[in-house]
């Protein structure tokens, strides 16, 4: 009887949570078709500008550009994951001994953008900038399910275990000795870097956070900001089957490279600007058959209903924004800083773009060294 009372209790309470769901999913599918016509209409263009051989060509890549697979940055590495056996790609560079300093990256990167950062924090840290599934020299396994964000996270943490143990120390003792890793992520990878943190936050020592927002804050933001909305148009867009492909690989990835070097979405620093090699860097794996569709798949599992962390991460946390990011309002930042618990740091990098660890590395470093501390050896 108490059981079927409670059940009767609570009925409003889920038919409202059922509904709530039910408006944000149409909301979501609504936006996504929205999105569709207007990237649509910019295809269009771009076939009227360039015609069928120019829109629907693209140069071949049968080599990567240099930097990207020689040792210029740092040693090429590979991990075997030991639950999904998934092979991942790293590179890294520092003293063997030194404290672990894994760089996450975002869309539509790789590793290579961390290059300017493997050479400042090399020689004090074990740095470790990392591909994603479905990224770079990683592998890429089939199917949408496949980088659903549990999945990734995983995939982070059992990085972080395999490469954060300090040499010669094992077990229980690895733990207490030496804190597993400090955080660093960017975009998507500064994403699963807040959830990895709180999630696991005895894996993390410190956590460095640039230009990614909290699942916990964006929503409220977004809905307080409607210009938001517009920034992240492509978000929307990426929930279409086919289309994104299709759309980003168009005029030899045009859209990929504006967001790189356009003047407004990409880097503003003019001694930083992107190079056509620096481009191809990208667009090497990118441009490979099914190199965009995993890449898009991140975004395909945004809007399921994993649960979002609510608690700050108990790190010491470093947040990093520049104020002239196209794709996250710089008001943003300020909204995720009051989240977190009361020693967090907020530095918004005047004239910065969304690409901070290319855009500004010196300032970035500076920054960090700051937060960090000291040199990166164990006592």
């Amino acid at each position: 009887m108490l059981l079927s009372l409670c059940s009767l209790l609570l009925a409003p309470t889920r038919l409202l949570l059922a509904l709530r769901r039910l408006l944000a999913r149409l909301g979501v599918a609504v936006a996504a078709l929205a999105a569709g016509v207007a990237y649509g209409l910019w295809g269009l263009g771009v076939l009227l500008r360039r015609g069928p051989r120019g829109t629907f060509g693209c140069r071949e890549r049968a080599r990567p550009p240099p930097g990207l697979a020689d040792g210029t940055f740092g040693e090429h590495r590979y991990l075997r994951l030991q639950d999904s056996g998934l092979r991942l790609h790293y590179v890294t560079r520092g003293p063997p001994g030194a404290r672990l300093l894994l760089l996450l990256h975002g869309f539509p990167q790789n590793w290579f953008c961390w290059r300017h950062l493997l050479l400042e924090f090399g020689t004090r840290y074990r740095v470790v900038a990392l591909d994603l599934r479905g990224y770079g020299a990683s592998e890429k396994p089939a199917g949408e399910a496949s980088y659903r964000l549990e999945v990734l996270l995983e995939d982070i943490r059992q990085v972080i275990e395999s490469l954060g143990t300090s040499a010669g120390t094992t077990g229980a003792d690895a733990s207490e000795a030496s804190p597993k890793c400090i955080l660093v992520g960017h975009d998507w990878g500064g994403l699963l870097a807040w959830e990895l943190a709180t999630k696991h936050p005895n894996l993390v020592e410190k956590l460095v956070i640039m230009a990614a927002p909290h699942r916990a804050v964006m929503a409220g933001f977004t809905a307080c900001h409607p210009t938001q909305l517009l920034r992240s148009s492509y978000v929307f867009l990426f929930q279409l089957p086919w289309l994104p492909e299709l759309l980003l690989s168009l005029a030899d990835f045009e859209l990929v490279k504006t967001v790189l070097t356009g003047p407004w979405m990409g880097i503003r620093n003019p001694a930083q600007r992107l190079t056509e090699e620096e481009v191809d860097a990208y667009l090497y794996s990118l441009s490979q058959p099914g190199g965009l569709t995993p890449t898009i798949h991140y975004y395909r599992n945004l809007f399921r209903d994993t649960p979002i962390p609510r608690e700050p991460p108990p790190a010491p946390t470093l947040l990093l924004w520049g104020t002239h990011d196209a794709f996250l309002d710089a008001r943003l930042a300020p909204c995720l800083h009051r989240c977190l618990r009361p020693e967090a740091r907020l530095c918004l990098l005047p004239g910065a773009s969304h690409w901070l660890p290319e855009d500004q590395p010196r300032p970035l470093a500076q920054l960090m060294n700051d937060f960090l501390g000291g040199g990166g050896q164990h006592p």
